[in-house]
């Protein structure tokens, strides 16, 4: 479950305000109505299928391409449409949207660094050894102790039934999550779909002020109130008092859960009048009130797919039961709230994609034209409580019925044929990495489809594995070594697109301050923004071409016992240091004048990304790609020009003075080991992993936040350069002394996730690959490889506490045993277990 729908309505509430009073105010509505609000476009075009319905070796209906490395769908700006209007108070909307977005961040990031998975799966028609062949690297938190562990089954030699299964399970649940049973191998990346319904409600209270109805039609349905008990422990270390709770939980008619009610929040210890009556909703006590002054008292709840599942757990277990590619994916019709985006491989050497769970037709929501919908219909904010209802979705026998939705809208699921999938394409592959199922955002819409399944969906990642593969196949080369190693690909995506971009500012900059002929009052400002560093910008420029040439790798530079650069990869991080202090500081020279941070409608970090690739390629007299915010005056967008200065900046003024501001953070003094500048101006000492470090912290760290009481416990339970130093004997006045995480490649979106985030200044990560696991089908059995980041154990005594994170920060992995003389051959010990005499 996510906040989003809240968050998007709350994006809404701010349009009308955006832009008053400012220079341009129209262009600029308009032009982030255009460009940003209504775009939905992706880095790059990477579907993984093209269209609804099965595709693949049947020809059946669908089509299928493989990802396009490169391809790009031509610009077509929506046209400006109507501001939304705002139908809920806005400080409350900041309230309940805040409160989501802690609870994500709890969960596993708040998506504003990038969080995602990778999986894929060669046939065994395009392999070396004709074996099938499956990856998946799921990215989630790097916690200690692992979210994910590895585990095998065999009932085989001691038990009764026919079973051996390899692979990982998430912590709590005892049903193999990703893995092989020998005949199939699978693994799976987050969807994306939207499976989940905000409502904007009316309330009716009692006398005592509680909850009673809420308002549908012109009637008031009584709320359902279910106690909920929970047993507080007694952990005085916590602060934490032993007792019980008892909180009433909300339930409208219809099932939906009530996630939020207007009215006044008490703060942390404060005691309510004996008069106001305590609603406690998301770990807030509210005493419901009208804060708005409408004459109505609001609440929000939710409907989320889940809610409908009785056999998603029986599915998962079916996919350990199953004989090939296609009776695993006839297993997928029981997901129900837990289904993800899907890669699998089987022995006979077919391979699967498969988009399919259970997601709501939602043909009741009505459209005032195509892909717009009607005021209070959108499925992507709050939707009108008060005339929508919550949606089913119907099982029997353990799998989605389809059959009440022919006569029911609110039972109605999208077709299991329907969905995108596909079963050994042409190209040989199939690839899912948190992408385009169906090629369904490519013309910039979301909303324009036969079907409504949500995104919008990155590409990058898919991009670049979709293009790593089909060189492997066409080389030969398709084999598990070959998967390992686009598992660890550290290439920036970001650094190919924008470095050009840079350097091109410096090259214009230079070639302008020793022109002879006149210049214009734009170009002396470029002018004298290059003649503060010449010779730095210089070298600046000279470096990001050398990287390019290199093809934009992003190594550490770091000696460590996992990592040993050479003088090639230690320029290569250099440039990436300086590269990704740069961008971010681009992104905010464009973008944070505007008044715009909590109106973007998509992910914020990624649709700045998007829309300044989109300014940047935009930019002539012409207006080459129809941008909506194009200023003929400049022959660019309007949002290159700042908001409250006296001249009217250009593109290549924000980009010079993006690496002057990194320049000087750069040659700033460290704020402690690991943090802030590097105190010279000597460049090749900035080294990416210097500042560019993975962090195996203790999952308590998440709950604890950074409170300093805490540290000492939870620095012992972490993995950290003290308990895996990186060097022997490290002498005085050597950077590497005092860090206390590990120097690693990759910046954002790499395949190896090692997301850095846009701040400029922080650029560690703790959200990464919680496994790499290849595995390949073929007719001499079953091989493979994984590893988990820290250790299998959550004991910090324990001797597999930490044992695989040196393997883990290499990229390297331990061999897959599915035999028992696999298993024998590399066990550390033994328990015979017996039954009680």
């Amino acid at each position: 479950i996510d906040g989003e729908d809240v968050a998007r309505s709350l994006s809404a509430a701010l349009l009308p305000e955006l832009f008053v009073g400012a220079a341009n105010a129209e262009l600029r509505r308009v032009g982030f109505l255009g460009d940003v609000w209504h775009e939905q476009r992706t880095l790059f075009a990477c579907p993984s299928t093209l269209g609804f319905g099965l595709s693949g070796r049947d020809g059946a209906a669908g089509s299928h391409a493989a990802p396009r490395p490169g391809a790009r769908r031509p610009a077509r700006p929506p046209a400006p449409r109507a501001v939304p209007a705002a139908r809920a108070p806005r400080p409350w909307l900041q309230r309940v949207a805040g409160q989501l977005r802690a609870l994500q961040a709890r969960r596993g990031g708040d998506g504003s660094a990038g969080i995602g998975s990778n999986a894929w799966a060669v046939a065994g028609a395009a392999t070396r050894d004709g074996a099938a062949l499956l990856a998946g690297d799921g990215h989630l938190s790097l916690s200690v102790p692992s979210l994910m562990y590895q585990i095998g089954l065999d009932t085989r030699v001691y038990g009764a039934l026919d079973r051996r299964q390899v692979g990982l399970l998430m912590s709590g649940l005892p049903i193999l999550a990703v893995g092989t049973n020998g005949a199939v191998a699978w693994s799976m990346v987050k969807p994306e779909l939207d499976v989940t319904d905000w409502y904007l409600e009316e309330l009716q209270l009692d006398a005592a002020g509680r909850p009673v109805a809420t308002r549908f039609g012109e009637e008031w349905r009584p709320l359902q109130v279910v106690e909920e008990r929970y047993e507080v422990a007694d952990v005085p270390l916590l602060g934490s008092a032993g007792r019980s709770e008892r909180i009433p939980r909300y339930v409208t008619f219809d099932g939906r859960l009530l996630t939020a009610v207007e009215g006044r929040e008490l703060a942390a210890g404060e005691e309510p009048r004996a008069d106001e009556p305590i609603v406690t909703i998301l770990g807030k006590r509210m005493v419901p009130s009208d804060r708005d002054d409408d004459g109505k008292i609001q609440g929000i709840t939710l409907d989320f797919a889940a809610f409908d599942s009785t056999g998603a757990l029986d599915a998962l277990y079916r996919f350990g039961r199953a004989a090939d590619v296609e009776d695993f994916r006839r297993a997928t019709r029981g997901l129900v709230g837990v289904g993800l985006f899907l890669a699998a491989a089987d022995s006979r050497g077919d391979v699967l994609y498969t988009s399919y769970q259970g997601v709501p037709c939602r043909g009741y929501l009505p459209r005032d034209a195509p892909g717009r919908w009607a005021e209070g219909a959108d499925p992507t904010q709050l939707l009108d409580g008060t005339r929508y209802r919550g949606f089913t979705l119907p099982t029997r026998d353990g799998v989605v019925d389809e059959e009440p939705g022919q006569t029911d809208p609110y039972a109605c699921v999208i077709p299991f044929a329907d969905m995108p999938q596909a079963i050994s394409p042409a190209a040989g592959f199939v690839v899912t990495a948190n992408n385009d199922p169906g090629d369904l955002q490519g013309d910039g819409d979301l909303f324009d489809d036969r079907w409504y399944l949500g995104g919008p969906w990155d590409g990058v990642r898919a991009h670049t594995i979709g293009g790593a593969l089909q060189q492997a196949i066409a080389a030969g080369r398709a084999d598990e070594e070959e998967m390992a190693r686009i598992q660890a690909i550290h290439r920036s995506r970001q650094g190919e697109l924008f470095a050009p971009l840079l350097r091109a500012a410096v090259r214009r900059a230079r070639t302008l301050a020793t022109s002879l002929g006149p210049v214009t009052e734009a170009e002396a400002r470029l002018v004298a923004l290059y003649q503060q560093r010449p010779g730095a910008l210089d070298e600046v420029a000279d470096r990001l071409a050398a990287w390019g040439e290199r093809g934009h790798a992003t190594p550490s530079g770091v000696e460590t016992f996992y990592h040993h650069p050479d003088e090639g990869q230690r320029g290569d991080a250099v440039a990436t240091m300086i590269f990704n202090a740069a961008f971010p500081r681009v992104l905010a020279g464009v973008f944070d004048d505007e008044g715009i941070a909590e109106a973007w409608r998509f992910w914020p970090a990624q649709g700045r990304v998007v829309v300044l690739r989109r300014l940047l390629e935009g930019r002539g007299a012409d207006n080459p790609l129809g941008l909506a915010s194009h200023d003929p005056a400049t022959g660019e967008s309007v949002f290159f020009d700042r908001l409250g200065s006296d001249v009217v900046e250009g593109s290549d003024e924000i980009l010079l003075e993006a690496l002057l501001d990194a320049l000087r953070f750069l040659e700033s003094e460290p704020g402690g080991p690991g943090q802030g500048g590097f105190g010279t101006e000597v460049m090749g000492d900035w080294l990416w992993g210097l500042r560019h470090q993975t962090r195996f912290r203790s999952i308590l760290a998440s709950f604890l936040g950074d409170d300093p009481t805490y540290e000492l416990l939870t620095q012992q339970l972490s993995i950290t350069t003290a308990r895996l130093p990186l060097a022997a004997d490290l002498p005085l006045g050597d950077p590497r002394r005092g860090l206390v995480w590990f120097p690693r490649g990759g910046d954002q979106w790499n395949v190896d996730a090692a997301n850095p985030g846009f701040s400029g200044i922080q650029f560690t990560h703790d959200i990464g690959p919680v496994m790499r696991m290849v595995i390949a089908l073929g007719p001499e059995g079953v091989r493979g490889r994984n590893i988990v980041p820290g250790g299998q154990s959550s004991r910090p005594g324990d001797p597999h506490f930490a044992d695989q994170a040196h393997l883990w920060l290499a990229n390297e992995t331990l061999p897959l045993r599915y035999t028992v003389a696999e298993v024998v051959a590399g066990a550390l010990s033994r328990e015979e277990l017996r039954p009680a005499p």
